[in-house]
């Protein structure tokens, strides 16, 4: 056994039990914290614009930036650390060195650009209808008047289908990409400040729904006491020698050299061993025999099913070593004869 990596599936899925356990908790404490950061941060960028409703695009990264900057800045701090991990990581050092982990794996905040808008302005509208209006009356006077002799229905009719014509080429040419090209212009972002403002706070939102599971996570790994191997090697290299020692027992001798060993066993850090062992101890029947409650699922499996408050016999017991769930135990319910 060497740590996690080497823990059976029953201690990887209490693993992750106890990791989703602690990030609902998260979830729960530092609901104030994420309204406080996505309010603060879309403040942020909405500030770092400048460019009233028609930001280039450098401009919007430079607004990405500052609210991302915002955003490490007050939920790696290490209060905030503190209140995500539960308390768990309170040492500025500790808390440095999960934000830094967090600074190397998190992933950037992306805000996506508001939708572009490419009409033209109405000024430029106004005046293309006053040419329009101008160049209808101008040729259709003389046409009317040639064709009809009617000069009159010419210079009524010229202005106004003169000026639409004209603001139809001028709405035209303003969505026309190859124009745009050819004259050298860029197009323009223009955006609604309110609708914008939710697709940006939504944003925000979805990046901490991330971070602060991931800063969970690297919190609680950060805040397990490593296990030592060599601590390790030298409690399995002495408990290795009184089993092999058991083995050369005499039969007489046998509950001498398990005792010892047990013993042992208690001393290197292996839970759940206390009092006396069953084979010297008349009562050890009743002691295998507990109260199932749902807080014991993580050190045994149950067979069958077993609900709160049955009585259920004890088959096998957990394997725990330094405080770590390395192997669960096995419980099996009592039937009522």
């Amino acid at each position: 056994m060497h740590g996690r990596a080497g823990c059976a599936p029953p201690c990887q899925l209490l693993f992750m039990l106890d990791v989703k356990e602690k990030i609902l908790e998260a979830y729960a404490a530092t609901e104030k914290l994420r309204r406080d950061l996505i309010d603060n941060a879309t403040d942020q960028y909405f500030v770092s614009l400048e460019a009233g409703d028609s930001p280039s695009h450098a401009e919007l990264d430079v607004a990405q930036a500052a609210a991302h900057s915002l955003l490490k800045k007050e939920l790696l701090s290490p209060t905030s650390i503190s209140l995500v991990s539960g308390g768990s990581v309170t040492d500025e050092n500790l808390a440095a060195s999960v934000a830094l982990s967090f600074d190397s794996i998190a992933r950037e905040l992306l805000i996506p650009e508001p939708a572009t808008h490419s009409e033209p302005r109405p000024f430029r509208l106004a005046i293309g209808a006053v040419i329009g209006a101008i160049l209808g009356m101008v040729v259709l006077t003389p046409l009317f008047r040639l064709a009809f002799d009617m000069r009159d229905v010419g210079l009524a009719v010229g202005g106004p289908f003169g000026a639409l014509c004209a603001v139809l080429i001028v709405h035209r040419a303003g969505r026309s990409r190859l124009l745009r090209k050819l004259l050298g212009r860029r197009r323009q972002i223009r955006y609604d400040r309110k609708n914008y403002e939710l697709v940006v706070r939504t944003s925000i939102e979805q990046w901490l729904n991330f971070a602060v599971p991931l800063l969970v996570m690297l919190c609680y790994c950060r805040s397990q006491p490593a296990a030592s191997p060599a601590d390790q090697e030298s409690a399995f290299r002495r408990i290795g020698a009184l089993i092999y020692a058991l083995h050369r027992t005499a039969p007489e001798s046998l509950s001498v050299a398990a005792d010892e060993l047990i013993q042992q066993a208690r001393n290197c850090g292996f839970d759940g061993l206390e009092g006396a062992p069953a084979f010297l101890s008349a009562a050890a029947d009743k002691q295998n025999v507990i109260e199932w409650t749902n807080d014991l699922l993580t050190k045994y499996e149950t067979f069958g099913d077993v609900a709160a408050g049955d009585k259920v016999r004890i088959e096998r017991k957990p394997v725990i070593f330094d405080g770590n769930v390395m192997e669960r135990g096995l419980v099996r319910k009592l039937r009522d004869k």
